[in-house]
Order: structure tokens, then C-alpha cells, then sequence
């Protein structure tokens, strides 16, 4: 039975196509539209997604302006003896020995800036006076 039917099918040829089908899709172009979906959306969803980031990108901070800066000069300055203690005697010379004295003072500085502010800074400062003895 198949050699029956695929004599018949071979025998058999196509039909001819109506005239104006025939010159409508002779005359008609494959369309590429469907080719840039492909390609646009992925591109309009990146472009969206760059002007979401650099709406929430944060600004560069500025670096320090002439208007930033202020000159502080000292207008007041006092030093007040905290502690004073004898550390040697130097006996190199005996007709003039040395005493060494350490003493620590504590500075207290007002500065005043240009715009009027006033800044005041305390320091410890340390100091060693040679103390020159006379020897009789």
C-alpha cells in the first residue's frame, strides 16, 4: 500500500498560485523590525537604568575654598609655673657648679581669628634651666 501511495505522490505537482498572491510577495522585503526589539530593548533598559544611577550618584566633595581658611593671631599669653625639680648638679668646674632645674609650665593662649572668633589653647610645656652656683 505505500508503494501505491508514494506513486501517486510523486506523480502529483503543486498548484499555481494566484497571480496577485504571486506578485505581492515577489514585490514584498523581509522586515528587520524584529531584529532591533532585540537590540532596543536591552538598550532603552540600560539607558534607563544609567539616568536612575546618576540621579542617585552622590556629588564629589569640594575641596577647601579661600573663604574656608581664617588667620588666628595671638593676642593674649600667660605661662604659670606648675612644677619645678632639681635633676643634678654638674660639678665639672668645681669654682662654678651648674644645678639643672627641670621645670613644667603650662601655656594658656588666646587667638583671635580675622572674622572676630576667639580660640583659646592650653599646653603643657617642659624646660631645662641651667642654674649657675657661685661657690665661695
Amino acid at each position: 500500500m505505500n508503494d501505491e501511495l508514494e506513486q501517486r505522490l510523486a506523480a502529483m505537482s503543486p498548484a499555481e498560485l494566484p497571480p496577485a498572491l504571486h506578485t505581492r510577495l515577489a514585490g514584498a522585503r523581509p522586515t528587520r523590525k524584529v531584529r532591533w526589539l532585540y537590540f532596543a530593548t536591552p538598550l532603552a533598559a540600560a539607558a534607563v537604568w544609567m539616568l536612575v544611577m546618576s540621579l542617585h550618584r552622590p556629588k564629589p566633595a569640594r575641596g577647601p575654598q579661600p573663604s574656608d581658611f581664617r588667620v588666628f593671631l595671638p593676642v593674649e599669653e600667660t605661662s604659670t609655673l606648675v612644677e619645678a625639680r632639681d635633676i643634678a648638679f654638674i660639678d665639672a668646674d668645681p669654682a662654678r657648679p651648674v644645678r639643672l632645674v627641670r621645670t613644667t609650665w603650662l601655656d594658656d593662649i588666646t587667638y583671635r581669628g580675622d572674622d572676630g572668633r576667639t580660640l583659646r589653647r592650653q599646653e603643657p610645656r617642659v624646660e631645662f634651666i641651667p642654674v649657675v652656683l657661685e661657690a665661695f
